[in-house]
This record gives C-alpha cells, structure tokens and sequence, in this order.
C-alpha cells in the first residue's frame, strides 16, 4: 500500500472513495473506483443499493470537510446501482512489522522525515501533476464484505503472532473451508521466501475465522482515519489474541 500524504492526488481519491462508501446505506454492498484524470474525475462504482446519490452535494460536502488543496470539481458518474455484488471470501495481500503493519518501517520512516508518499521499501512513489491518470485504491471504497472486514481480520491476526514471528509477509486467507475442514491460511515470509507452516497451524488451532466483530466495530468508527492518520490503528484490531502462543 502506498502511505499517502494529504497534499497528493491518491490521497485525494482514496478519501473520496470512502467518502462514498460512507453515503451508502450499511446494509447495502459496494466497491467505488475513483480515477483522477487531472482536469476531471471519473467515478466508477458498484453499489446494491437502488437508491441513486446526490453526487454535487456529496462532492461539496466532501470539499468543504477535508479542504483539498485541489477541490474535486468536474466528474464523470459511472454508478450501477441495484447491483449484485457477493461477499468477497477470499483475499491476498502484505503485511509488515511497523507500527501500522500496512505499511514497511522504511516507508513510515520517509514518510515521517518529508511528508510524501512512499511504497513498499520506502521507495519514493509520489504522483506529480504529470501523472495522467490516478486511481484509488483498496480498501478504499469497499465496503466491509467486499474483502475489507477480512483485510483488517488478517490485520488483527497479524498483530497477534509473536513479535519475534512478526516480518513482512505475503498473507492469503479464505473463509472457505479445504478438504480437512479448515479455513485456509496462508503465510509467506517475504525475508526467508518459505511459508511458516508452524504459524499457519497455530492461527487455525485459535481462530475461528468470525468477522462479525469487525463488521460491528466498524460500524461505530470514522473510516478516514485511515487515510487522515495513517500511521494509527484501530485499537480492536491491534488487539492481541493472547491464546496465540508458540513454543
């Protein structure tokens, strides 16, 4: 994940991508994609909803709260609405040992030391104005069962291995069950490149793969948090599963 700035134009689509997602109802399904093409933005999204969205009013509100540097103005509305959209069960991404396991120390610290964006290994990757097109990206504009509550499910299981355990790893995680009846984990340490098998069967034998305590916590915390304090975390998902112990 890129750990963005507040004066940068991913910064400026993540946060509206969300934006949006806060406007749909909670019961309701939805992914927005939002693609900043310098002159206009194009807002494309999924939602179950029927309902359709004042999307002027939500773009002045979204100005006049976050005062962008560059104020969204002209926008293409690309929105299907009374979709279908499935629960996502199945998810990969990576995780690092740092003080927001979403992003490497090196980026944390770059970030910290001048203020702009960075990727992973702290490389710098900031989008200038002659960077056609940018594009948000996940989690932001997913609603939960769109692969966000499993993303901050396998958060919160990161969180919980021993620090010693904990490095950069490619994690995958599955709510659907293999042949032996289990949930599926996997656990790539990105330093050694081999799985840890000895992990994978200690998460299994302590989770239970529920995420419906996410799903309610989330609903009571502001999502742009996320973007406009990056470097915090939300306490329940930091929280250690203390059953998680291995010799």
């Amino acid at each position: 994940m890129i750990l963005k700035s507040p004066d940068t134009r991913v910064y400026t689509v993540n946060l509206f991508a969300d934006y949006l997602v806060s406007k749909i109802h909670p019961n309701e399904e939805s992914i927005f994609s939002i693609a900043d093409c310098k002159n206009f933005f194009i807002i494309k999204g999924k939602t179950t909803q029927k309902e359709i969205l004042d999307i002027s009013s939500i773009i002045k509100e979204f100005n006049d709260k976050y005062s962008i540097e560059k104020p969204i103005s002209h926008t293409i509305d690309l929105i299907e609405y009374d979709s279908t959209l499935p629960t996502v069960k199945n998810i990969q991404f990576v995780l690092h040992k740092s003080q927001n396991c979403s992003y490497h120390s090196s980026q944390i610290s770059r970030f910290l030391s001048d203020n702009t964006s960075f990727g992973f290994e702290g490389q710098p990757i900031e989008l200038t104005d002659d960077t056609l097109i940018i594009t948000s990206e996940f989690p932001h504009g997913y609603s939960l069962n769109q692969g966000r509550s499993l993303y901050l499910y396998g958060k919160h299981i990161y969180y919980s291995l021993p620090s010693i355990r904990q490095t950069s790893m490619f994690i995958e995680l599955s709510l659907e069950k293999n042949q032996d009846d289990d949930f599926i984990i996997s656990l790539f340490n990105l330093d050694t490149l081999e799985y840890d098998k000895v992990l994978e069967s200690a998460v299994l034998d302590v989770f239970d793969f529920d995420l419906s305590w996410v799903l309610s916590e989330m609903k009571k915390v502001d999502w742009s948090v996320e973007l406009t304090n990056p470097l915090e975390e939300y306490s329940f998902i930091k929280k250690r599963n203390k059953e998680l112990i291995i010799f």
